[in-house]
């Protein structure tokens, strides 16, 4: 099976290869034309200044749980980032006792990359795939560099955040699963983690759904302590850190308890914004037996206390450096 894809492999980026390639995109640009979702330059769906300033902002991942309220606690082994701005605490969830899970983020969401990403996602934008994943691959690098310093050398599994049936209908496809395969094929990833989709959303009509529902409705259910979220789940804004978790609680299932017992997992998503739907994926696993030693994301919304200033380098004592954003 690896022969062909090489072969094939050769094939495109051979002389001739880049050629017929050129040849092509100049025939589709006549017969569909296309232009830059940042700035409407044409001829490509991403040009070759905005695609530079999105490098320069990502160049440094950084710690981005700060002002992600809905985010779990860290697992005790877990490192202690400490690199967020001084005299703020860590995770900016209000309470000094606790300790948010650490997820590292290639830029901030704004400017250009909040557009290139959203392209991807929602505008059928899939060529972006090929410059996005050495972009994801970069925050997921620096999240396994620091656990591995902190921590050992463990084998750890990429579980992507799985997004839900009515998106992958809507898009024809998963943009974490397109991303994902790419950094497998091109060996991008650190040496001793896989990739593994471990996580499903609960089926619609099967028992763990009943329960969930029974639990929202605000019966006692074995597993989901506390009071259920009665009623429809609703918009996330302006909800405290338990109760955007409580809103998405159960949706998602990872097998049953000691299925994934032993293993070690970094949490994959796109965007970090409240960290509900990361702190479901981590519920799911943790679950399941496994140990969620944190998280990693292509972009992060900035954290009040921040806005879009400095993002903070992932390796201590470095210069933190302003991402560069479009106006």
């Amino acid at each position: 099976m690896d022969m062909p894809l090489r072969q094939l492999d050769r094939l495109l980026y051979s002389r001739p290869g880049q050629r017929c390639a050129a040849a092509a995109a100049g025939l589709a640009a006549v017969l569909a034309p296309v232009c830059c979702v940042v700035c409407g330059a044409p001829d490509s769906s991403l040009c070759s200044g905005c695609a530079g300033r999105i490098r320069r902002g990502t160049l440094h991942p950084y710690f981005a749980q700060e002002g992600a309220d809905a985010l779990p606690a860290a697992e005790p082994a877990a490192p202690e980032p400490g690199t967020g701005p001084p005299g703020t605490a860590s995770g900016g969830c209000g309470d000094a006792s606790f300790t948010p899970l650490p997820v590292m983020a290639a830029g901030l969401y704004t400017g250009g990359l909040a557009r290139a990403l959203l392209a991807f996602k929602n505008r059928g934008h899939t060529d972006l795939a090929g410059f996005l994943a050495p972009v994801l691959a970069g925050a997921v690098q620096a999240s396994v560099l620091r656990m591995r310093r902190d921590s050992g050398s463990p084998p750890l599994v990429l579980v992507p955040v799985p997004g839900t049936a009515a998106s992958r209908r809507k898009r024809g496809y998963i943009p974490l699963a397109l991303l994902l395969r790419r950094l497998q094929y091109r060996q991008l990833l650190p040496a001793g983690c896989t990739v593994a989709f471990l996580v499903s959303p609960v089926k619609a009509h099967g028992p763990a759904e009943t329960l969930r529902r029974l639990w929202k409705a605000g019966a006692p259910v074995p597993g989901l302590s506390g009071p259920g979220p009665a009623g429809s789940r609703g918009p996330q804004k302006g909800l405290s850190r338990k109760a955007r978790r409580r809103s998405v609680r159960g949706t998602l299932t990872a097998g049953p308890p000691g299925a994934l017992a032993g293993v070690n997992c970094l949490v994959v998503d796109d965007v970090l914004t409240t960290g509900a739907t990361i702190a479901e994926t981590v519920r799911a696993l943790r679950a399941a037996g496994a140990t969620v030693l944190g998280a990693a994301v292509i972009a992060a919304t900035p954290a009040p206390s921040r806005n879009t200033g400095p993002a903070i380098a992932a390796v201590p004592g470095a210069i933190p450096r302003a991402v560069e954003t479009e106006s």
